[in-house]
C-alpha cells in the first residue's frame, strides 16, 4: 500500500547542531570534548558543521561520553540524509512545475485563471495541480492546437480580441458547468415551447435569471454566468457537455436587451447548429455586423423570438428623433405585452441608434 508523506521539513535538522547544542548544554567546550573522546579539535568541529557524516563508530564514542545511546544519533544522521533527499527531490519537482506552468501562461492567462478559481496554494506544483484538477488542462501543446484551429477568431478582421485571454475564458465556462445539474432531459422538439417560455420571463423581467435558470434546467440545459477577462469582447457560449447543451453568458451589460438578445443567441446555436454536431462549439462576440454564416443564422432567430417578425412589419413608423421614437415605442410594447427596453434595443441594433432616455428599468431584474 502506497503512503503519502504530507510533512517535508524545509530545513534538514543537521546532528552536528544537535551535539553542539547538548555540549553547550554541558558546559564542555569543543576542546575538551575532543580530548575526552580522543579526537582532534578539527575533526570534531567537522561533524558539528557537517563536514563529516554520523558514523557507528563516532556514536559509540558519543554514547560512551554522554550516555546518549548510539542508534539515536546514527537515526539523527539517516533523518537528516533523507530530508536533504527530500529536498533537492522538491526543489526539482518545484522547477519543474514552474516551467510547465510558464508554458501555459504563453496560451492561457495563469494569473486570471488561479484569480478566478480561488487558488491559494504557494507552491508551483500544487498551484499546477488544483488547475489541472478543476480545468482538466491538456498538455499545453495541445491547447496551442486549439487556438490554431478554432473558428473563434478568423470570424472578422474587424474583430479585437486576445485569443489568450479567450481560450482562458472558455475554460472558465466549463468549469463553471461542470457541477451544474439539470432536471429534465433535452430534446429538440422542444424548441418552441423553450423560446416561448424564456421570451415571457424575458419580457417581464421580474427575478429574470433565476428564472431562465429554472426554464433552461427543467428543459436539460445547464446554464451559467462567468464574468468577462480583459480583452475578451465575449458575450455568450454554447457547447455539449457529455451530451448536455450547455449556455454560459458573461453578462458583459447589466441590460435586458442586451441578455435576452444574447440568450436567444444562444439558444438558436443549441438548436439549429449545435444538435446536428455536439463536437461545434460556438463563442459569441461583440460585433456590429456578422460576417460567419451561424452567427447572422442565430442573430435572426434571436430578434424573430424575441419580437416576431410579422409583428415587427406592422410596428409604427417614427421620425428619426430619440424622444419621439421612445414614446411611440414605449406605447407600442406595452400593447402587444413586449418589453420595452427590448423593442428599444432592436430599433438601436437594427439603426446604430442609441439616444433613448434611461429610467432604471433597462437593467436585469
Amino acid at each position: 500500500m502506497e503512503t503519502k508523506n504530507e510533512f517535508i521539513p524545509k530545513t534538514a535538522i543537521l546532528p552536528g547542531s544537535v551535539l553542539k547544542l547538548e555540549l553547550d548544554e554541558r558546559g564542555i567546550s569543543q576542546k575538551d570534548f575532543a580530548d575526552i573522546i580522543g579526537m582532534k579539535t578539527s575533526n570534531l568541529n567537522e561533524y558539528i558543521r557537517g563536514r563529516r557524516s554520523f558514523t557507528s563508530d563516532f556514536s559509540l564514542k558519543l554514547e560512551k561520553a554522554l550516555q546518549i545511546p548510539a542508534d539515536i544519533w546514527m537515526n539523527l544522521q539517516l533523518n537528516y540524509k533523507l530530508a536533504v533527499a527530500r529536498k533537492q527531490k522538491l526543489d526539482i519537482d518545484e522547477q519543474a512545475a514552474l516551467n510547465e506552468i510558464e508554458e501555459y501562461d504563453k496560451i492561457i492567462s495563469i494569473k486570471d485563471l488561479i484569480k478566478r478559481l480561488n487558488i491559494t496554494a504557494i507552491s508551483y506544483r500544487s498551484k499546477l495541480k488544483e488547475l489541472n484538477l478543476k480545468l482538466n488542462l491538456p498538455p499545453a501543446a495541445e491547447l496551442q492546437v486549439c487556438i490554431s484551429h478554432s473558428n473563434y477568431f478568423k470570424k472578422s478582421d474587424k474583430l479585437r480580441t486576445d485569443p489568450r485571454m479567450v481560450l482562458s475564458w472558455t475554460l472558465l465556462a466549463k468549469y463553471a458547468v461542470k457541477d451544474v445539474h439539470v432536471g429534465g432531459e433535452f430534446k429538440v422538439s422542444d424548441k418552441e415551447l423553450i423560446v416561448r417560455e424564456l421570451c415571457s420571463v424575458l419580457h417581464e423581467n421580474e427575478d429574470t435569471i433565476n428564472k431562465v435558470r429554472g426554464i433552461l434546467s427543467n428543459r436539460g440545459i445547464k446554464f451559467a454566468i462567468v464574468e468577462k477577462l480583459d480583452s475578451t469582447p465575449i458575450d455568450g457560449y454554447s457547447f455539449f457537455d457529455n451530451g448536455t447543451p450547455c449556455i454560459v453568458v458573461t453578462k458583459r451589460r447589466d441590460k435586458i436587451d442586451n441578455f435576452a438578445f444574447v440568450l436567444l443567441h444562444e439558444i438558436a446555436h443549441v438548436f439549429l447548429h449545435l444538435s446536428k454536431n455536439q463536437n461545434e462549439e460556438f463563442v459569441t462576440f461583440e460585433e456590429n455586423e456578422r460576417v460567419d454564416k451561424y452567427e447572422r443564422e442565430a442573430d435572426k432567430f434571436a430578434s424573430g423570438s424575441l419580437i416576431p417578425e410579422k409583428l415587427w412589419r406592422e410596428a409604427p413608423k417614427v421620425e428619426l428623433n430619440p424622444y419621439k421614437i421612445q414614446q411611440v415605442y414605449t406605447s407600442w410594447a406595452r400593447i402587444n405585452n413586449l418589453n420595452k427596453w427590448i423593442v428599444l434595443g432592436r430599433i438601436g441594433h437594427e439603426l446604430n441608434f442609441w439616444r433613448f432616455r434611461e429610467d432604471g428599468t433597462r437593467s436585469i431584474n
